[in-house]
């Protein structure tokens, strides 16, 4: 079978003993394993059909790089947090029930993130939020899914998925998604914060049209954090109202006539790459952060039974 990626190793291979050769991406190309290694920034990605080399080094944990100091293995021990170390997860990686455990859709999910990574690097950012939009799509029934499947308490497993299905206006699987970042970081203080999308251009009138088009996209003013949204140079988008953020851009961008909907132009945006760089890194930090807690609470069950 063809793969779309080849993923190679960019940590020096003395840094890895027998605990954690697990965690090393030459010695083991597991979905899970490249798909952590590629969010942490510590991978290069081959793309089969180009036979292209990139370098995925954004760790999208940490847009903010305050961990750019440390060693990727030693960032990703602290992600996971905990009592673990690195040599403890590297034992808990070579687990083949923990590792096969639905790896069909950790492979399909790596594989989408291998494509944004790819598009990003090649500046094509429409084509990379589409993977991010894809993604997104992708792990809105599965993580509420999966996260309620690690638990011996069934029925602490039903109220919480009967909270995911209800209270929450928006419906079908992106509403139960919605719903399940609610209830798993409902006493989080990130479910409080905000993400700021910094509306970089070169004057402030370009500024003002890309401002204008993120409010025309998303008419629901409840998306937005008002205290930290400084008009025309930043946009703060609450975090448990990130994934209406995305799917408001998608529709008012890929949807040109829909019901009469405020739909962007293309003199909107001047220019569609331009405007979706804006926001795909920040897009794909909030999904990382999601998934890193589905991770963690995974490997919390692994450690209990």
């Amino acid at each position: 079978m063809i793969r779309p990626f080849e993923y190679i190793e960019l940590i020096d291979g003395a840094i890895f003993n027998e605990h954690t050769s697990s965690l090393n991406i030459s010695q083991n190309q597991s979905p899970k394993i490249a798909l952590l290694r590629g969010l942490v920034g510590s991978v290069k990605l081959k793309h089969t059909l180009t036979q292209t080399e990139i370098e995925q080094t954004t760790d999208y944990f940490d847009l903010n790089n305050t961990k750019g100091h440390l060693p990727p293995l030693e960032r990703l021990t602290q992600y996971i947090g905990g009592d673990l170390s690195t040599e403890d997860i590297g034992i808990i990686f070579k687990n083949r029930r923990f590792l096969h455990q639905n790896h069909n859709f950790f492979d399909r999910l790596n594989n989408e993130f291998s494509n944004f990574y790819y598009y990003e690097n090649k500046e094509s950012h429409t084509t990379a939020f589409a993977f991010l939009y894809r993604i997104l799509e992708t792990i809105s029934y599965a993580f509420p899914l999966i996260y309620a499947s690690k638990t011996d308490d069934f029925k602490g497993t039903y109220n919480f998925l009967k909270d995911c299905l209800t209270g929450n206006k928006e419906k079908g699987e992106l509403g139960f998604f919605k719903s399940f970042v609610k209830v798993v970081f409902k006493d989080d203080p990130l479910y409080e914060s905000s993400i700021n999308i910094d509306i970089v251009a070169e004057s402030e009138q370009i500024q003002q049209l890309f401002y204008q088009s993120f409010i025309k996209a998303c008419p629901d003013a409840d998306i937005f954090a008002p205290e930290d949204t400084q008009e025309p140079r930043t946009i703060s988008v609450k975090f448990s109202e990130y994934s209406s953020f995305i799917i408001n851009l998608r529709n008012r961008f890929f949807h040109l006539f829909n019901s009469g909907q405020p739909n962007l132009q293309s003199d909107d945006i001047l220019d569609a790459d331009y405007f979706f760089k804006l926001v795909n890194k920040q897009t794909g930090y909030w999904i990382s952060i999601i998934l890193l807690e589905v991770l963690r609470h995974s490997i919390e069950n692994i450690n209990e039974t």
